[in-house]
């Protein structure tokens, strides 16, 4: 897939991840960026396939600003690093920008397994499921669509209840309800640990993501 292409990806990515989460994003030219309203107003900042020169600038900018990270979505991460490294900056997380052809995913909505409840909340722009046991939460997810995309967000599993395949059904869940506005393409950004998850289901790599802290 092209720059281009990607770029768009990601910035879709951006936008209904965003929406799930209450935040407005903003673009000056260089950078889109959103205000982390739920952790204490930090300024994420995101970059695609940065010039060297731009991501010099931009780190240089996240360095002296201890209220703001920088996220870099690429694939060349290893030199981009390799050029902030004179600004000793802290890569605070790696993780993965990935899609899925919704053609190829489980239309049915998924079996609710023995002892847990499912709960779905539907709000504008964005759809939530909740997992529950004996009252517990267990786990959740979010989806928004954007265009003809579908962006997942917030796939977690709480600790007493993993390796239980919770995950697998919250994703199952969401992509069973969100079908439903025929969207053609999944983006999520997936964590280290959830990488291996979203391959086996189907999903593929775009870019490797990131992320700089002062």
């Amino acid at each position: 897939m092209g720059t281009q292409g990607s770029n768009d990806l990601l910035s879709t990515w951006i936008t209904g991840w965003a929406t799930c989460r209450g935040y407005d994003r903003q673009d000056d030219g260089r950078t889109t960026s959103v205000v982390l309203t739920d952790k204490g107003g930090r300024d994420e900042h995101f970059l695609y396939e940065p010039s060297e020169e731009l991501l010099l600038q931009v780190a240089a900018e996240t360095k002296a600003d201890p209220n703001r990270v920088l996220t870099v979505a690429t694939n060349r991460m290893e030199d981009l690093l390799a050029v902030t490294r004179p600004l000793a900056l802290q890569v605070a997380d790696r993780q993965s920008l990935m899609s899925a052809d919704m053609a190829d995913q489980d239309v049915e909505d998924p079996p609710t397994p023995d002892g847990f409840v499912l709960v779905r909340h539907d709000e504008p722009g964005c759809r939530r499921v909740e997992v529950t046991f004996e009252g517990q939460p267990a786990a959740r997810g979010a989806v928004s669509v954007v265009g003809d995309f579908a962006v997942y967000d917030g796939i977690e599993t709480e600790q007493d209840f993993r390796r239980r395949g919770l995950a697998s059904f919250v994703m199952r869940a969401l992509t069973a309800a969100v079908l439903e506005d025929d969207v053609r393409i999944g983006l999520l950004m997936a964590t280290t640990d959830g990488r291996e998850l979203y391959s086996y289901l189907g999903w593929k790599q775009l870019a490797d993501v990131f992320i700089l802290r002062g």
